[in-house]
């Protein structure tokens, strides 16, 4: 079996060859620490080949078309201040460990008569997609499973659009309103997936976390009747094409998991035991159903390489029998690994998610 050929079989719950792995970096400077020098490989699908090969990833991402799009503002000696279609405005800034924080400095709409008047882009201009259908058919040769990405549509509307506070409070007093906010964002997610869908891709997703680790941002009732018709549409959609969507979720959302069980959705990421996802609890519920990518703490960085071995062993033997599981992290791989760390984990996982621990 090639990547793709097993990507396949774990989301058809057989059993594949190789446990498919998922696995990047939690930060820029994570990325360029331990990533190959590929400054010499000018043909960027043969410069993602090699790192997808590096990481012994199995899925390729063709872009992020049905995304929103940034442009930087300011540049400075340790910030970066970007603006979005939208007309939100990120800054970037440098903490003392090197990576960054970001810090979100203005959001277009802070009432009913800024979300009248905002325009979002156009999402069936061609020109937003122009070379993904290329790239899907070149991974696609090349044995890789592809995906595109679109919009959150829980986190999108305070990424993009609304401040955290006052959305959070929009879908407990004014849920007419949140309703209101979140079908002009969603409207524009859906058109953007059929767009990314037209191309061929495999899978798309979205960004939407919904939590912490001791529960959700909001209750599952308002979930249900919110955010969840739109999650549903948008699965559904996918499913018309013959296509798969991989939903990212940080935070404890085990209260609405069987709503995205029953929605259909065929991955599910990360399931974090930090967030207090139990992978072998969920594998047990609803191994059959979904598929599980994650089961690897965001501190495998301050592990030994003893407590690296067993915790990727019992992530792979719990997760891994019978399909349904992806290798992942919760955090990426961070920056304060050790290199000889970093290494040994690798060898670990094309270890074992070749032999699955029983």
């Amino acid at each position: 079996m090639n990547r793709l050929e097993c990507m396949l079989s774990t989301i058809y719950h057989e059993d594949p060859d190789v446990v498919p792995q998922s696995i990047g970096f939690m930060d820029s400077d994570a990325s360029s620490r331990f990533s190959p020098d590929l400054s010499k490989v000018k043909d960027e699908a043969k410069k993602a080949v090699k790192f997808a090969e590096f990481m012994d990833t199995f899925t390729i991402s063709c872009g992020g078309g049905g995304g929103f799009r940034s442009k930087p503002l300011e540049c400075g000696k340790n910030y970066q201040t970007v603006e979005w279609e939208t007309g939100a405005r990120w800054m970037y800034m440098r903490r003392p460990l090197s990576s960054f924080e970001r810090r979100y400095v203005h959001h277009p709409v802070m009432s009913e008569e800024d979300l009248d008047a905002l325009e979002l882009p156009d999402p069936d201009d061609p020109e937003r997609y122009a070379g993904i259908g290329d790239s899907v058919r070149s991974f696609t040769e090349r044995g890789f499973f592809t995906s595109c990405s679109i919009n959150g549509f829980f986190s999108g509307v305070w990424y993009f659009i609304r401040p955290f506070n006052l959305w959070m409070r929009d879908l407990v007093r004014d849920k007419p309103f949140a309703k209101k906010l979140i079908a002009k964002l969603g409207e524009f997610n859906l058109n953007a997936a059929r767009n990314c869908l037209e191309t061929g891709v495999h899978c798309i997703g979205w960004v939407d976390d919904l939590g912490y680790n001791k529960g959700m941002f909001i209750s599952p009732r308002t979930y249900e009747e919110v955010i969840y018709p739109w999650h549903r549409r948008a699965i559904d959609l996918a499913h018309k094409y013959g296509a798969f969507v991989n939903m990212h979720s940080h935070g404890n959302i085990n209260a609405i998991f069987h709503l995205l069980v029953d929605a259909g959705l065929d991955v599910i990421n990360p399931v974090g035991p930090s967030d207090n996802m139990d992978l072998r609890f969920l594998k047990e519920k609803y191994g059959e159903r979904i598929t599980l990518q994650g089961g690897l703490s965001k501190f495998i960085g301050e592990m030994s390489k003893r407590q690296l071995e067993e915790h990727v062993k019992k992530s792979i033997s719990l997760g891994g029998l019978g399909g349904g599981y992806i290798l992942d992290s919760e955090g990426g791989i961070p920056i304060n690994m050790k290199m000889e760390n970093f290494q040994f984990f690798m060898k670990c996982s094309r270890k074992f998610r070749r032999n699955v621990p029983r």
